[in-house]
């Protein structure tokens, strides 16, 4: 019964995790089935306490391991307690899985214990591979796409299989993204916005969402689980097409910038060249201003013409009569 109310804090708690002091670097792992799997999981708070949660891609919430690392005190699941191990201190919490099978497929979720609440990382999807895991049965369309907020996005995903019937495949859809947790989507739900038919020896399940933000960008990779063997497909890349529009035209907007820079220079400089050959020219031709105010001064009185001597070097005014 203790553990029952344990385990209903902890599954409590992650609902209103916070992720800052917990980093979870991989949100997907992929090793070869029976190959050792290590899920590295960085603690920036200084606590002793830690666990791992396993969220299995039958949707339930499973404890791997709780450990203490004040007191050097491992505790296991039935499951994992032969066959894994946790390097925990109070910087790591990496856990190590021996053997894998296709059992240990999952979100596995690291979790630091404080005293009023757990933190839990954003985390980590294992896949395992078999001989031909990435197949090419397994068809996905589009390859890329970029988008908008509230586009609609319609993901397809096919396997043309003789030897495993439609009844003995499921499908399941991976969302890999570096702004948000992995995503798990099953094609069993029985959604509006997801569907799955069998034509001709092909099956297909096609995924249908509306871009809400930018976490929706991503890979989704297609999982198919044929007749016991998971094939995985070679991805759909979702772009934001806000960002991507914003990146292609930043040169442009840069150009635009520095010319207008340029210009601005430029017409100072010129405006400046001016304004001190003005000055220059005012300040060695001295008489002809007083000559031209005093012109201006008499303007309703009808000056003669004054006489004009030659000069070699410069022209002289001379006898203005009014």
């Amino acid at each position: 019964m203790k553990m029952f109310f344990v385990n209903v804090f902890l599954i409590c708690s992650l609902c209103a995790a916070q992720l800052s002091d917990v980093s979870q670097p991989e949100s997907l792992k992929t090793v070869k089935i029976g190959d050792s799997a290590t899920i590295k999981c960085l603690i920036k708070s200084a606590s002793t306490k830690t666990v791992w949660y396993k969220v299995t891609t039958g949707r339930k919430l499973q404890l791997v391991v709780k450990a203490d690392s004040y007191y050097n005190v491992r505790e296991f699941s039935d499951e994992f307690v032969n066959r894994s191990s946790v390097k925990s201190d109070m910087t790591n919490n990496h856990l190590t899985i021996n053997k894998t099978s296709w059992e240990d497929v999952g979100t596995y979720f690291c979790g630091v214990l404080h005293i009023s609440e757990v933190q839990f990382g954003s985390g980590t999807f294992l896949m395992l591979t078999g001989a031909k895991t990435i197949s090419d049965s397994v068809v996905q369309q589009p390859e890329s796409q970029s988008v908008r907020s509230g586009d609609s996005v319609t993901l397809s995903c096919s396997l043309h299989s003789a030897q495993c019937t439609a009844e003995l495949t499921s499908f399941m859809w991976l969302k890999n993204s570096d702004r948000s947790a992995p995503e798990m989507i099953y094609c069993s739900d029985n959604k509006n916005n997801i569907s799955q038919r069998t034509d001709r020896g092909r099956t297909t399940c096609e995924y249908n969402f509306v871009v809400r933000s930018r976490d929706d960008a991503g890979v989704y990779y297609c999982a198919v689980n044929a007749c016991g063997q998971i094939l995985l497909g070679n991805g759909t890349t979702i772009n934001n097409g806000k960002t991507l529009a914003v990146i292609s035209l930043s040169p442009t907007v840069i150009a635009l910038m520095l010319s207008n820079m340029v210009l601005g220079t430029v017409t100072l400089l010129l405006v400046v060249t001016f304004c001190k050959t003005r000055m220059k020219k005012s300040a060695g031709t001295g008489d002809t201003v007083v000559y031209t105010s005093v012109c201006l001064a008499h303007s309703s009185i009808r000056p003669r013409q004054p006489t004009v001597k030659a000069n070699k070097d410069a022209v002289i005014y001379s006898t203005l009569k009014p």
